[in-house]
């Protein structure tokens, strides 16, 4: 393997890690937010739209990232 195949396969690690510990960091805080604003809530068109964009950027980053992984 030459140096930028390898260089590719850590950069994607690397997002995939940032991408699972955003994923991770997204559900605790939902759950501790929810704990704590029981009354406090978002419109409904409001929050499925957020989850839309956010599920979708998670998405495409995972697959962004093993992609630089396993196709070079």
């Amino acid at each position: 393997m030459d140096l930028s195949t390898i260089l590719v396969k850590l950069t994607g690690v690397v997002f995939l890690i940032w991408t699972i510990f955003s994923i991770y960091k997204h559900f605790k805080g939902k759950k501790a937010e929810q704990d704590k604003n029981k009354d406090a809530k978002q419109s409904l068109s409001e929050q499925i739209l957020n989850n839309i964009l956010l599920y979708l950027w998670l998405a495409f980053m995972i697959a962004f990232s093993l992609g630089m992984i396993f196709n070079n």
